[in-house]
């Protein structure tokens, strides 16, 4: 029951900071060199996190009470959600190391950071397969970059440490 709550709370919550978020986007300045308009991705980004948010809600209104037994268990077993935290950390260390390296090596930094995080101990023991994250998380930081420059002239952060 406090799970339910709780999603239904963070959605609106969400929605809420979605909402302002949609309406603050209409004060950054209009550029015409963007083939989309420099408003167009945090408007984007507002409109997509409005949904995911009504997404949590409808899923909390549909969620059926657990038995008291069930909630009075998982109660006394808390434990700390590590991914959670460590995400948390690594997402404050990107925003600082984002601005003294670059985008794309602290991009490729943090996929991979998460990536070991977040994956299964099954796929970590898989050479292959950790071959195929790392591939995938150079090139994603690489694709973004490339685009963000040659199809939107939008220059992300190349860090102080290469100016």
């Amino acid at each position: 029951m406090k799970e339910k709550r709780g999603d239904i709370f963070s959605g609106i919550a969400i929605g809420v900071l979605a909402v302002i978020y949609y309406i603050y986007s209409f004060k950054i300045q209009k550029t015409s060199s963007d083939v989309l308009g420099s408003r167009f991705f945090p408007q984007l980004a507002a409109i997509l996190l409005l949904i995911l948010s009504v997404i949590l809600i409808i899923q909390a209104l549909r969620k059926k009470s657990e038995p008291e037994e069930e909630s009075s268990k998982s109660e006394n077993t808390k434990k700390i959600n590590l991914p959670l935290v460590l995400t948390t950390i690594a997402l404050f260390v990107y925003y600082i190391l984002v601005l003294n390296i670059g985008f794309t090596i602290t991009s490729i930094l943090y996929l991979l950071f998460e990536c070991w995080v977040l994956m299964p101990d099954n796929i970590k023991k898989n050479k292959k397969m950790l071959i195929l994250v790392v591939l995938i998380c150079v090139a994603v930081p690489v694709f973004l970059n490339t685009v963000f420059y040659n199809i939107f002239h939008i220059q992300l952060p190349v860090g102080a440490l290469f100016r």
